[in-house]
């Protein structure tokens, strides 16, 4: 069906009206203006009574941190490369040791701005009472009251320090410092104060600090010149012990060392020599039979000066021999002197390699002692040489440390003599540049600024307020809301009647000119129900709602006065459980009514009432059973329902709430169609939909949606159905 439709698969996506937005703020804004007018009004009362703060601010020259105890340069040198020192120069600005300075210098304890309220306060009193019931053991009164005073001084120490203010001037080494008091010359004078203790205290921690660095040189000093004459004289008995004279030029060690050298060069030489007479006595050694060709072949004999000159007297001899020989025969007596003399000459040869062989053994033999004597003696030197290394490193190792011991000395003797000149010389890590004057006009509180805010905000919370209220609210308040959250068309509206507090809406209400409105509204319900069924025959209509106290009951009631005005109407009381009909039209309280129609107790005609005023039949619920739904949902229900079909044109039944029970259910099955009935402002869209589901479950057709109790006004100041019942109110003032 189309309502099961609309009900099961709402819309989606929600299309942000601003419209809506602003006829919200348009109904509220007297609200809204209210609110925020009344807290301004409150703001301003409380900026009025507050006391104005003045703020006096001191500039600041900080140089860099210049402690150091190393040259005296530190007391002209500027670091500005170092940010952690001005951060922590800032600190120290705040620190407490500064602020307790200040206080006890300006006497801040005493002044009237910083002294503790006499008044107990609420909680004190309450704190005092509960203590009094407590066991707490007796402490000390003077520990107490030293505490307490400790306390009190620590609170304002605080409470200073909580007005100071320091604030670095970027790309400087300037800084200010401010200080808030109600008193502006308290503040122009804490301000000052607050760098002047901090000049002061660097100055005498710089000087304190010069001053011990002294004592400590001073002290270092003596034990220093102590150290560096125990090293000299350990090094002088050592240079009178080993006999070191001229240790220091290193005549000793240059002589033991060129002997050395000297004596390395020679065992190399003599070992060269040995080993080129061993290789001789070996190449001669492996000649065979003295062969003198191959003894000749060596240069150390074919070298030698009588060789060669025995050699050149051969090569003559051999030259004549060869001459005569072709001039004489071999018996010529000159062929014969000149063999003779040849052979002469060879045979010395002979003997003078002889000599030369045997002076290479004797060459080697001796290369062999002189290599062993050189290599004793050059033993010997290294030994030597090794002693006098050794002396050598000790004295240098005492010179060394009398060397080290003067050099330390000097460095710190010097820097006492620059600190004995510097112990007096005051040096300011800071300097005022712009002292603090005493400020004119207040800073705090911007009175006039405070109360455009607190308007503002208190203007834009109760517009916020007023939308989260408006969304919070899921209830019915306009036909529009009815269409868009249920789906389903709205029928008509009854507008809110302002009635005698404990005084219902009169029963003839409807036939009364002094609730015209309320009539016409009827009226108007009316024609839409009519003109819904023209082209059918529709005749049984059940008037329910969702929860009780909607006016499901008034409506049906004026429903049916308004439709036996023109066809003959049947009013039934199906509500079995909570029966109202008696009491609203002053029945008999033992007057029969459905129930006993349906048992059989009481016929049809008996039970049925005919109201003069309205022309309107009806029939109440009667007894109340133990089982309206049995009897609801029995066939002689259905066939007396038929039945009156027959004899009425419109038969209009009150139905319990479809939530509570499920007699609605029953009776919407039996009815041609369903008049749903929701209280303006009070019925929440979840519970609505849930009562609109239950009998879209059973496919009953619901005619549409009466929005009881409207409030009309708000309607009109909403421009929601403005000017609905314009043309009523109208017609009436001219009939008047």
């Amino acid at each position: 069906m189309e309502f099961k439709k609309s009900i099961s698969n709402p819309p989606q996506e929600q299309i942000i009206d601003l419209k809506i937005y602003w006829k919200l703020l348009i109904k509220s804004k007297w609200k809204i203006l209210g609110f925020a007018v009344f807290t301004t009004l409150l703001t301003a009362v409380f900026v009025a009574g507050m006391q104005p703060v003045y703020r006096a601010t001191t500039s600041l020259l900080l140089e860099s941190d210049q402690n150091k105890t190393v040259s005296i340069d530190t007391v002209y040198s500027l670091d500005t490369s170092r940010k952690e020192y001005f951060l922590t120069q800032y600190e120290i600005l705040k620190s407490r040791i500064i602020t307790e300075q200040v206080i006890d210098k300006l006497g801040l304890a005493y002044q009237p701005e910083f002294l503790p309220s006499d008044e107990p306060s609420l909680f004190s009193d309450v704190k005092s009472y509960i203590k009094s019931f407590l066991p707490i053991a007796e402490k000390n009164n003077e520990i107490i009251d030293e505490f307490d005073g400790r306390r009190d001084k620590v609170a304002l120490i605080n409470t200073i320090q909580s007005r100071i203010e320091i604030e670095p001037i970027r790309k400087t080494q300037l800084v200010n410092i401010s200080f808030e008091a109600h008193d502006p010359k308290l503040a122009a004078m804490v301000a000052n104060e607050i760098a002047d203790t901090f000049i002061t205290q660097g100055m005498a921690s710089q000087l304190n600090s010069t001053k011990k660095a002294a004592s400590w040189l001073q002290d270092r000093l003596e034990e220093l010149r102590l150290n560096l004459e125990n090293s000299i004289d350990l090094l002088q008995k050592y240079r009178v012990k080993e006999n070191l004279i001229d240790i220091e030029s290193k005549g000793v060690r240059s002589i033991a060392s060129n002997e050395l050298e000297s004596l390395t060069q020679s065992y190399l030489d003599a070992k060269q020599k040995r080993f080129e007479a061993e290789t001789i006595a070996l190449f001669v050694s492996r000649v065979e039979d003295n062969d003198i060709e191959s003894l000749l072949s060596l240069p150390e004999i074919s070298n030698h000066e009588s060789v060669r000159a025995i050699k050149r007297v051969e090569i003559e001899a051999e030259k004549r021999y060869s001459e005569l020989s072709f001039r004489y025969g071999k018996k010529h007596p000159k062929l014969i002197a000149a063999k003779a003399e040849l052979a002469a000459v060879q045979k010395n040869l002979q003997q003078q390699v002889d000599k030369l062989v045997t002076g290479i053994g004797k060459d080697l033999s001796a290369a062999k002692d002189n290599e062993r004597r050189f290599q004793r003696n050059l033993n010997k030197e290294k030994s030597k040489f090794q002693v006098i290394t050794n002396k050598e490193q000790n004295y240098l190792k005492l010179s060394h440390e009398v060397e080290s011991n003067r050099n330390l000395y000097d460095a710190f003797l010097e820097r006492f003599k620059e600190m004995n000149i510097t112990t007096d010389l005051e040096t300011q890590k800071a300097q005022v540049v712009d002292p603090a004057e005493v400020p004119i006009s207040p800073v705090k509180p911007k009175k006039t600024l405070l109360v455009l805010i607190a308007f503002a905000v208190s203007f834009i919370f109760a517009i916020i307020l007023t939308f989260i209220l408006n969304a919070l609210n899921d209830s019915f308040r306009s036909a529009a809301e009815v269409e868009s959250k249920l789906g389903i068309r709205l029928l008509g509206l009854v507008p809110l009647l302002h009635l005698k507090r404990k005084k219902g809406l009169p029963l003839y209400a409807f036939f009364d000119d002094a609730y015209r409105t309320f009539s016409e509204a009827i009226r108007t319900l009316r024609t839409g129900f009519v003109l819904s069924h023209l082209d059918d025959d529709h005749k049984v209509v059940v008037v329910t709602s969702s929860v009780p106290a909607e006016g499901k009951t008034t409506t049906a009631i004026n429903i049916a006065f308004a439709m036996a005005q023109m066809e003959k109407t049947l009013l039934i009381e199906a509500d079995m459980r909570r029966p109202s009909f008696t009491r609203v039209f002053s029945l008999d309280p033992y007057q029969s009514g459905l129930s006993n129609v349906i048992s059989g107790a009481e016929t049809l005609n008996d039970s049925i009432i005919h109201d003069e005023m309205s022309g309107l039949d009806i029939l109440s619920a009667g007894f109340i059973p133990p089982n309206p739904l049995e009897l609801l949902s029995s066939q002689k229900f259905a066939t007396l329902l038929m039945k009156l079909k027959e004899e009425y044109d419109h038969i209009i039944i009150d139905s319990p709430p479809s939530l509570a029970v499920s007699d609605a259910l029953v009776l919407s099955k039996s009815a041609d169609s369903v008049i749903y009935v929701v209280r303006s402002e009070s019925t929440k869209e979840a519970t609505a939909k849930a009562g609109i589901s239950r009998l879209v479950e059973v496919e009953v057709r619901i005619d549409g949606v009466v929005l009881n109790r409207v409030n009309i006004k708000k309607l009109k100041k909403n421009m929601d159905y403005a000017g609905y019942y314009d043309s009523y109110d109208y017609n009436h003032k001219n009939s008047r």
